[in-house]
């Protein structure tokens, strides 16, 4: 389903991503873990085109795309198969629950009006929120302001959404409800993948585990080969530092 092939991409002269490749089958739940720092992150935004990569080739269904010399159209196409859920939520502040996630319906893939609020209340209610409709995000959590923003991307029906550390701004009493989304997601079978810190979802959800550390994936495998199997001391080590006290 998706395909990457030898991802590069530096800020300068720091090397941020060093030859990346990993493929996603549909139905995956692929989480990517690793120290701060390590490309995670960059990794996901080179796939979606936040960031531009300076060298690397990407197979989505049929069609190969060089990274580096990737049309506006090709991009377009792209993220019309896919969803992105973000850190810190990118709502629109000025904008309602429920126009927040009709936005890219009506004006990206010009749905009619009504049935993109038909769609926007059905994944609200999907994510827990059918009494927040008319509410912005100032009146929101930060749970609910991400849970918004799953809802945003979960509408327009993708093959694959992208989530980058989707709970690292969220206070801990407000963890678990975005996790119970996702959780639910992956019982559905919904492609994923998954930047995030929180083990005890890599461990329990992801069919596929990724370490990465220093640009690289150092370590690849199913969540019992990775957290009870690793064959790099790095993952070892990172693993019972991050895992401490957790049971997994």
């Amino acid at each position: 389903m998706l395909k990457i092939d030898h991802i590069h991409k530096a800020f300068g002269d720091n090397q941020v991503l060093k030859g990346v490749s990993l493929e996603v089958d549909k139905g995956d739940v692929v989480c990517i873990i690793g120290p701060s720092g390590s490309g995670k992150t960059t990794l996901l935004r080179c796939i979606n085109f936040l960031e531009s990569a300076d060298q690397g080739t990407m197979q989505f269904n049929d069609k190969t795309l060089d990274l580096h010399k990737v049309t506006k159209q090709e991009i377009r196409e792209v993220r019309f198969h896919t969803g992105f859920v973000f850190q810190n939520y990118n709502l629109f502040r000025n904008k309602t629950a429920l126009e927040n996630v009709t936005e890219g319906l009506i004006i990206a893939r010009g749905m009619a009006k009504e049935e993109a609020e038909k769609i926007g209340r059905e994944t609200l209610d999907k994510v827990g929120l059918s009494g927040r409709y008319d509410y912005y995000p100032k009146q929101l959590s930060g749970g609910q302001q991400q849970r918004v923003g799953i809802a945003r991307a979960i509408a327009a029906n993708p093959e694959v959404i992208f989530f980058d550390e989707p709970t690292s701004a969220l206070d801990p009493e407000l963890i678990d409800e975005v996790l119970a989304v996702m959780k639910q997601l992956a019982r559905e079978g919904t492609t994923m993948v998954v930047v995030t810190h929180e083990m005890s979802f890599a461990h329990d959800v992801a069919n596929k585990v990724i370490f990465m550390e220093h640009g690289s994936i150092v370590e690849q495998g199913t969540p019992e080969e990775v957290f009870y199997h690793a064959r790099e001391e790095h993952t070892k080590q990172f693993l019972r530092r991050i895992t401490h006290g957790q049971n997994l």
